[in-house]
């Protein structure tokens, strides 16, 4: 009998073995909310950044399209230098001469009409602006939906970790009673090591959680751009009220859901682009009316009048260079009308371009039309599963409490055997598992569908 005992005590030993606490002291851990998180992963997630930077050239393009309307404006300017040997008419003879040359001008060209092709331009750049945002709030849409989703699976580790140790801490009180009746014999000594064992069954389980834990936690500092932080000095919490979202059909869902969908928004301003795309290139068929005007000047130090001396005979007496600007000072302007005849199917081919992509565009908006009401349609269909098993797994952990109560209180008056009462104890725990495992898909389908249809875009 002693050697049962003594083998008993060997299986408490191997039993209780060394676990980490959770959760953490609250003075050492820093406690992370869902708002928190999300704004620091839509400031510094890697996708959002490089879908913003698109924001300025677009903004730019805008500017370009408004300047079509004004006139370009040239200025130039040349100086030209050549040293050699020319022959002189007055001298009669070939002499070594530098002669110099240097002009300016200034030059405009204003587009009077190009076939509306300026305005199709304009329009399509503010298109393009449009679309810009909506690619930018897509990729942050699509990052907090993923972000989301990987904050309420750590959320739910920690519940789970918290639901382990009152599992193990029930199991450990159970076998310490067990032990003791072990001792005095009412109990057999397999019934020590059964229970020995399912503690060391459910310590494992809390390690493989608790070490899965940590390496999300870690993945969400990633996310955050907080990698210098250690996982195991921050803790995730939800921090926010998740409001029921009330009796919401799904033809409501479906239509808030289209409403609201970044990547549908996206797909229509693409579709407007190419609409603008499709009208500039038609109109590259209509003539073009161009005003042209410009200024010019020039100098030479060849220039210069002919004078007779009655010592040295016909000289040149150069031009002063103020003399040669102000003189040699000339103006041009000219109105010209361009009409296109042919040129080789270019204008054709790139309209036949245009309305494919065009073609291609309305495509997708249709098939993101499509993708939304779907995905909405399986997000509402999983929050009202998730409903049904919040409430089934409510009655069910009700019920098991209440035949748990029971059963401890016949085992403890000697009128239940053993087992049976295990039996009930385990029931009860796995329930409140279940329990706490439906309350947390609850939380996160009603997290996705509200995000679907715009409910938590201020989160």
């Amino acid at each position: 009998m002693r050697a049962k005992v003594y083998l008993g005590l060997v299986g408490l030993v191997w039993a209780q073995g060394t676990l980490p606490t959770f959760p953490p002291q609250a003075s050492s851990v820093r406690w992370i909310a869902l708002p928190e998180y999300l704004q620091a992963v839509r400031q510094n997630a890697l996708a959002v950044r490089q879908a913003g930077v698109s924001l300025r050239p677009a903004q730019w393009e805008l500017y370009q399209a408004q300047a079509n309307f004004l006139p370009s404006l040239n200025a130039n300017a040349s100086v030209t230098q050549n040293y050699g040997t020319t022959f002189d008419p007055f001298a009669f003879a070939r002499v070594q001469q530098t002669t110099t040359f240097s002009s300016v001008s200034l030059s405009a060209n204003w587009v009077l009409f190009s076939g509306l092709a300026n305005h199709y331009l304009l329009r399509q750049a503010r298109a393009g602006v449009g679309l810009a945002s909506a690619s930018y709030r897509r990729a942050q849409v699509e990052v907090l939906t993923q972000a989301l989703l990987q904050f309420v699976q750590t959320v739910g580790d920690s519940i789970g970790l918290v639901l382990a140790q009152q599992r193990i801490e029930r199991l450990r009180v159970q076998l310490d009673r067990v032990t003791a009746q072990l001792k005095v014999g009412q109990v057999l000594l397999a019934d020590s090591l059964s229970l020995a064992a399912q503690i060391a069954r459910e310590e494992s389980q809390y390690l493989a959680l608790y070490h899965r834990h940590r390496e999300n936690k870690l993945l969400l500092l990633q996310l955050m751009a907080m990698e210098p932080l250690q996982p195991d000095s921050v803790e995730f919490v939800l921090g926010v009220e998740v409001a029921d979202l009330g009796p919401l059909s799904e033809a409501e869902a479906i239509q808030k859901a289209l409403d609201f969908a970044p990547e549908l928004e996206e797909a229509r301003w693409r579709e407007i682009v190419q609409t603008y795309a499709l009208r500039t290139a038609r109109a590259g068929y209509s003539p073009t009316l161009a005003l042209s005007a410009s200024l010019q000047t020039n100098y030479s130090s060849n220039a210069g009048n002919l004078r007779f001396d009655p010592l040295r005979g016909l000289i040149r007496e150069p031009l002063p260079f103020e003399r040669q600007v102000r003189e040699n000072f000339n103006q041009f302007v000219s109105l010209s009308l361009s009409v296109p005849i042919f040129q080789q199917l270019r204008r054709r081919s790139q309209v036949v371009r245009a309305e494919a992509n065009l073609s291609n565009a309305q495509l997708q908006t249709f098939q993101q039309r499509l993708e939304v009401t779907r995905r909405t349609q399986q997000a509402y269909m999983a929050w009202q599963n998730a409903l049904a098993q919040e409430m089934a797994a409510r009655r069910s952990v009700e019920a098991a409490e209440r035949a748990f109560r029971q059963a401890r209180l016949q085992y403890e008056n000697g009128t239940l055997p053993y087992w049976s009462f295990r039996e009930a104890l385990l029931t009860y725990t796995q329930v409140q598992a279940e329990y706490a495992q439906a309350r947390l898909d609850l939380t996160l389908r009603t997290l996705l569908l509200g995000a679907y249809i715009g409910r938590y875009s201020q989160l």
